[in-house]
């Protein structure tokens, strides 16, 4: 059985990381004129089926409230980096769809992101310890069922994918 005091220093290393880490990356400019969240919604929709999603999956996959993401969205498009189109099945439907500027800004901050994870994880972890705590926090995830939705908007990496 975990003890409480394990899981409570556990929890509270990841989330220091993870505070810690996002502070660096944003003042080494990972994102460039994107905030962290909007670089998510950028990226979970380059690495969609046809680069283009329903705003409640972005906001459900972010763990955001729909009112924020639909916010975020209305700053993208005004920005022209996403667009929103009727859902091809359902007329009443809306996705936002990725734009040839928001894919080239996404990628350019993708670029300079994996360079900052990998300089950040390799400071302190080989690889196969990042290879271990990937697979562990992967494990936790999904033990608590929600193996998919960190995989299309949070900010954190996967394989594959960094956000």
């Amino acid at each position: 059985m975990t003890s409480r005091a394990g899981a409570t220093r556990a929890w509270s290393e990841i989330l220091r990381t993870s505070t810690l880490l996002m502070r660096r990356f944003e003042q080494a400019g990972d994102f460039g004129e994107l905030a962290p969240r909007e670089y998510d919604v950028l990226l979970s929709l380059a690495e969609s089926d046809r680069e283009e999603a329903r705003v409640g999956f972005l906001a459900s996959s972010s763990s955001l409230p729909q009112p924020s993401m639909s916010r975020i969205v209305d700053r993208l498009e005004r920005r022209g980096l996403l667009s929103r189109c009727p859902t091809p099945d359902d007329g009443r439907g809306v996705v936002v769809r990725l734009t040839d500027a928001g894919r080239a800004i996404q990628r350019d901050a993708a670029r300079r992101h994996v360079r900052s994870i990998t300089t950040a994880m390799a400071a302190g972890l080989d690889d196969d310890e990042i290879a271990t705590l990937a697979r562990l926090l992967r494990k936790v995830r999904s033990a608590n069922g929600t193996s998919t939705a960190g995989t299309t908007g949070s900010t954190s990496t996967t394989e594959g994918r960094t956000r």
